[in-house]
């Protein structure tokens, strides 16, 4: 349907005045035409997205995951296949990557990237050379990683698709993956190697997984929004922090029966248990402290003031040192006196760290997409390595000879 619409035109004219001429342009008069328009389509309203609640500062990882289970609910489109969309556009990526040696230590790094552009990969970087080696794919958005006892596999906790992936570190292949709760967000492996505990952030339960088959078990219901799990290394004692609630629930092992939840910091976000198993930190994300926790009496200690938003805590094999990454630093905290040393700045956010088997070195996940080189004992950064996708867990492995 038309309608008519009147249009005035200014018109060069030879005269320079007379009847009609616009006393504001001389020497132009004006014309009035008739024209008609054609009136704009109605714009068909499409259903809108519910708003996204504000959400108070919190990991990376975990805001990808709240927006996660937004898209999983309310889009039309399966997110897996916007997942498979997303992968096709990376480019130069293989399955596989450098088979580590004995004499390698390699660093494995999951770079989750974003809901809106998920990674797919684990990127593999030499830390002797400092190299970054061809990325493993795993699965989509993996969030968490942990090492075999003996140093052979890689476990990785894909957030994504609700997966677990098994890492050769000898090959540098993925071969075996096996499905866990919603949304697993840690993982850890026992001491003697036979079992690995994955925390599900999106279902508030942990998943036992026997290994090496990979086959996962009835999964345990804990706190709610469980973010990270360690076992003791005297393997009957592990513990899952609940970042919703702020709490950490014990496990006891072998019986897998869950005790009750012991009080720690807000929205706890990693956990770490001392070389001799008698007590833990938690990493309170909230509240910029870390809260040591008794293993034998379960009851938590005052907090320890680390500044920044502390993320992740890792120590050498047998250090009573730890140290958390948080903020812009790494800050050293002695397990067994709670004595907090001069922070390491390391230039960029840390997200997460990985202590080197001497000790003398770290390396961190930076925010920026760089895993940085750190000097534990001068507090200086050595390098970086430009691993991109938003690191978010690293840990350091050592290949071994697989047997004749």
């Amino acid at each position: 349907m038309t309608a008519p619409m009147m249009v005035t035109l200014l018109q060069s004219a030879d005269v320079l005045s007379g009847p009609g001429a616009d006393a504001r342009h001389p020497g132009r008069r004006p014309v009035t035409v008739s024209a008609s328009y054609r009136a704009a389509p109605v714009r068909r309203q499409w259903p809108r997205m519910p708003r996204m609640p504000r959400m108070p500062r919190m990991p990376r990882m975990l805001r990808m995951l709240r927006m996660l289970r937004m898209l999983r609910r309310h889009a039309t489109v399966p997110v897996a296949g916007l997942v498979v969309l997303t992968a096709g556009l990376f480019s130069g990526c293989t399955s596989g990557s450098a088979a580590a040696t004995p004499s390698t230590p390699t660093a494995y790094v999951a770079t989750g990237a974003s809901v809106a552009n998920p990674g797919d990969s684990v990127a593999v970087v030499d830390t002797v050379t400092s190299r970054v080696q061809p990325p493993i794919i795993t699965g989509t958005l993996p969030a968490a990683l942990a090492v075999t006892p003996d140093g052979r596999d890689v476990l990785v906790a894909n957030k994504g698709d609700d997966t677990v992936s098994e890492i050769d570190v000898a090959t540098g292949k993925v071969v075996r993956t096996a499905p866990v709760g919603l949304e697993p967000d840690a993982v850890a492996v026992a001491p003697d190697g036979a079992l690995a505990l994955v925390a599900n952030f999106g279902d508030d339960t942990v998943t036992p997984v026997s290994l090496p088959s990979l086959t996962p078990g009835r999964p345990i219901a804990v706190g709610r929004q469980p973010a990270a799990v360690a076992i003791s290394p005297k393997g009957n004692l592990a513990v899952v922090t609940n970042y919703q609630d702020g709490t950490m629930s014990p496990i006891h092992l072998p019986a897998l029966t869950v005790g009750a939840p012991v009080p720690v910091g807000a929205e706890p976000t990693a956990v770490f248990i001392a070389p001799d198993g008698m007590s833990a930190l938690v990493a309170d994300f909230q509240t910029t402290a870390v809260t040591p926790v008794s293993l034998v009496s379960l009851v938590p200690g005052a907090p320890i003031g680390v500044g920044g938003n502390p993320t992740g805590i890792a120590a050498a094999p047998g250090s009573d040192v730890a140290y958390v990454s948080g903020g812009d630093n790494v800050t050293p905290v002695n397990t067994t006196t709670g004595t907090v040393g001069t922070p390491i700045p390391v230039g960029t956010t840390a997200e997460a760290l990985a202590v080197a088997s001497g000790g003398g070195t770290a390396w961190v996940a930076g925010a920026n997409g760089a895993l940085v080189h750190v000097n534990l004992v001068t507090g200086k950064v050595i390098g970086q390595v430009n691993v991109g996708n938003q690191p978010s867990a690293v840990v350091i492995a050592t290949g071994r000879a697989q047997p004749a």
